[in-house]
């Protein structure tokens, strides 16, 4: 795939700033560069760019392995409690303590030594021999194996 440009903010003579509208990867909605021809198809689709996204892309490796993912956000947490119970997974909310205050901060999957936790902002992996880890949001540190 070719590489995008990255065009910056150009300030004109008369004090406006002329600027190229940039491509977010739909995953973890870091700037990938300019916005181009194949970020919308024939249809008028936006089209998936996180095999661009250096934090994405091995998503979308995983996906193409037959792993299964979720990205967990405060908003799906239900959802995908729901989606893991349907596989006879023990799931719920991941507790810490913020500033005096239990807080609910992510997902804990699975029980025991073998239980994994995601916290809001990564993505739940379940791989197809039935194991699950996670991927980390930006910035935040290593995936779990």
């Amino acid at each position: 795939m070719n590489a995008r440009a990255n065009t910056p903010d150009q300030i004109n003579a008369d004090g406006s700033t002329a600027f190229h509208l940039k491509r977010a990867c739909n995953g973890c909605g870091d700037l990938l560069g300019d916005l181009d021809d194949r970020d919308v198809d024939k249809c008028g689709n936006l089209a998936d760019a996180r095999a661009e996204c250096p934090n994405c892309h091995p998503l979308v490796d995983l996906e193409a392995k037959g792993c299964r993912t979720w990205h967990l956000t405060r908003r799906d947490l239900g959802s995908i409690d729901d989606a893991i119970d349907q596989y006879g997974i023990y799931a719920k909310g991941y507790w810490e303590d913020i500033d005096g205050k239990l807080t609910v901060t992510g997902l804990r999957i699975g029980a025991g030594n073998d239980r994994v936790v995601a916290k809001f902002g990564d993505w739940i992996i379940r791989h197809p021999n039935g194991k699950w880890s996670t991927h980390p949001a930006p910035g935040t540190g290593a995936a779990t194996p």
